[in-house]
């Protein structure tokens, strides 16, 4: 079982990897222990590569994550009282901080996000890696990204008659249904704090409606088509598919919206979570074949889900397509990985005196990781082009 040995070895003075440093430090010490209630804080990021980023100010900080906050290095939320563009990015009050656990090179979600970037697909995570340090205490390596949530820079779509919705089994937040025909968890994101229970209704009614038309006796020839924007659903499922995330069949951590403007159709993302990805926590970097549309994954409604996609040849038919369009792209990632791989080597090395249980020698995994890669994507491509 994954322990944590040597935490608090690491003086905060000590953490310098090249990357930027994040200090937080809560009124009074005091620790974070849950996800629900903020805690008042001070923050100080320093970058040294560009003192632009540098920040000095109050926050708000909590806990976050499902099966994420119950290992021993924990994720975080923060909120400033007024919006801030961390390094660059679009301003906002609400920050993660993923702490990437199990992830033995800590790039993972970094990769999913970056294919999501080349990919073009609307609303993308940007990323960056910090340093985190609470309370004089070194946490360890970790990625800074965007929230999930309606505004600027975030999920941009009508507050008011659209919607963002969370497919995911753990069925842990309200307000939330299921589905009529396949039982699909859905957990309503935005709009938020409806007056009553039928004022989510527009939001059940739409994804019902396309539950109905892809499990109908008559699929694919339903209205289906009419009601998503397929590439978007492509691209995602694509993307997803690439990394072998293992969390899309139950589902877990699936973002679905609608803009709401006339004639909107309903789209997939933000892409979000890849923990489970790369063959699976424990199993990382070992089987790097088996698609979602076979018969290998579980009957979960996610597996049913997505799954029902490729029994329409028109969708394998433009899945081909794209696969085909991005191959180069996708095949070439492991200059990326090497890129990214070099700039955390020391970042890697502090991180894992900290937490990891074994140790790790990160050239290894860097290489287990692209090798896994070539492999994986060598099997997809024989795959959709042979099949599809």
């Amino acid at each position: 079982m994954a322990r944590n040995v040597l935490k608090g070895s690491v003086k905060q003075e000590l953490v310098d990897t090249g990357i930027p440093v994040i200090r937080i430090t809560t009124d009074g010490g005091i620790p974070v222990t849950g996800k629900e209630d903020y805690i008042d804080a001070r923050i100080e990021i320093r970058d040294a590569n560009n003192e632009v980023n540098n920040i000095d100010g109050k926050i708000e900080i909590r806990g976050r994550g499902n099966t994420t906050w119950t290992h021993p290095k924990k994720p975080y939320r923060i909120k400033f009282s007024e919006k801030k563009p961390l390094f660059g990015l679009e301003k906002a009050k609400n920050w993660v901080l993923l702490a990437n656990y199990q992830d033995p090179t800590l790039i993972m979600n970094t990769i999913a996000f970056e294919l999501g970037l080349r990919f073009g697909v609307p609303f993308p995570h940007h990323y960056k890696h910090v340093e985190v340090i609470l309370n004089g205490v070194y946490q360890g390596s970790y990625l800074l990204t965007e929230l999930n949530q309606v505004g600027k820079g975030r999920v941009e779509i009508d507050e008011n008659t659209g919607f963002l919705v969370e497919l995911d089994s753990h069925y842990d937040k309200k307000p939330k249904f299921k589905t009529d025909n396949i039982q699909l968890p859905v957990m309503i994101v935005s709009p938020e704090d409806l007056p009553d229970k039928s004022g989510y209704q527009f939001v059940k009614d739409a994804i019902n409606e396309l539950d109905a038309a892809m499990f109908s006796e008559s699929f694919p020839n339903t209205n289906y088509r009419d009601l998503i924007d397929m590439d978007v659903f492509i691209d995602f499922i694509m993307i997803n598919e690439i990394v072998k995330n293992e969390d899309f069949q139950s589902p877990k951590s699936v973002f679905m919206y609608r803009d709401g403007k006339d004639g909107s159709k309903i789209g997939l993302g933000p892409l979000w979570d890849f923990d489970y990805g790369f063959g699976g926590a424990g199993e990382y970097f070992k089987d790097s074949t088996g698609m979602f549309y076979t018969a290998e994954y579980s009957k979960g409604p996610g597996h049913l889900f997505f799954g029902r996609f490729f029994e329409d040849p028109n969708f394998r038919s433009r899945y081909k397509e794209r696969w085909n369009e991005k191959y180069a792209e996708i095949a070439g990632m492991e200059t990326f990985i090497d890129q990214m791989a070099a700039s955390l080597e020391k970042s890697h090395k502090i991180n894992f005196k900290v937490w990891w249980w074994n140790k790790v020698d990160y050239k290894k995994e860097i290489e287990r990781m692209k090798s896994w890669w070539r492999n994986r994507i060598e099997y997809l491509n024989k795959e959709i082009n042979e099949q599809f």
